[in-house]
């Protein structure tokens, strides 16, 4: 082994999802230089999606890709964005035993969202946070609503109504803002592109925004072509729409999954 790559500092990122995860190899300049999707059927236990990820990723991989840093980002919906005047850190299942499935054994955890004096309650998959303490030792994991809700709020005074809207290839994450206030994150899943546009304007409708003034950046797996249906149609009620996804001239950036990764770090 040379001198130089003693010292070589990659990071690598996991998104865990219901059906699948993702990992994103970043060097010191937080440029991708590994990136790898993977799916399972739908309905598919925590513990297959466990096995999956030991297939890819161990101590092996790690020590091979010169991993010096590990995070791991939840895409799961078992969550919920508690104010800070209502958080006691002994009471984290009951701010999700009615909008979530608990089981016996259920993990939970939360975040931190300063900007807004609140923090995102959830349940990790412990059994794969083991497994990844086990084969690197520490490391961090958070929701992705966390991050969404962040860099939701330090874009949403572009407009008095904002909705930040990341997007996967079956699940919608949406953040609404006024006057700079969280009003709502929620996600939902969508098969159509009818379902994908109810969802919006619903959430829209619900919140009372006015949809001529309304402000709304998509991140993810949704851009604006021509063969967008969703858009086609959300184009038709919202007048202010933009795509806000990172620019990356890397060979990934042709793997639709690949921005649902990239745009939540």
């Amino acid at each position: 082994m040379d001198e130089y790559s003693i010292h070589i500092n990659n990071r690598l990122s996991i998104l865990i999802l219901q059906d699948g995860f993702s990992f994103l190899v970043l060097n010191e300049l937080n440029i991708p230089i590994g990136f790898e999707d993977f799916r399972l059927e739908t309905g598919s236990s925590t513990t297959e999606l466990l096995k999956l990820l030991k297939s890819k990723i161990d101590t092996e991989f790690i020590g091979n890709n010169k991993i010096r840093e590990l995070e791991v980002i939840y895409g799961n919906p078992q969550f919920s964005i508690v104010p800070k005047d209502y958080f006691v850190e002994s009471h984290l299942p009951h701010y999700l035993k009615y909008s979530s499935k608990l089981i016996e054994g259920d993990d939970f955890s939360y975040d931190e969202i300063p900007p807004i004096q609140a923090y995102t309650v959830y349940i990790p998959y412990i059994n794969i946070n083991n497994y990844l303490f086990d084969a690197f030792g520490s490391f961090k994991f958070t929701h992705l609503f966390t991050g969404l809700v962040k860099s939701g709020y330090k874009e949403c005074s572009a407009s008095a109504e904002y909705l930040k809207i990341h997007v996967s290839k079956d699940q919608i994450y949406l953040t609404a803002f006024q006057n700079q206030k969280l009003q709502l994150a929620n996600t939902f899943s969508y098969e159509t592109p009818e379902d994908f546009a109810y969802y919006v304007l619903f959430s829209v409708e619900e919140l009372n925004f006015n949809r001529e003034q309304l402000l709304i950046d998509f991140t993810g797996n949704f851009y604006n072509f021509e063969d967008n249906k969703a858009l086609e149609i959300l184009s038709t009620y919202i007048r202010h729409i933009q795509f806000k996804n990172k620019v990356d001239s890397s060979e990934f950036g042709r793997n639709k999954a690949f921005h649902e990764h990239f745009n939540l770090i």
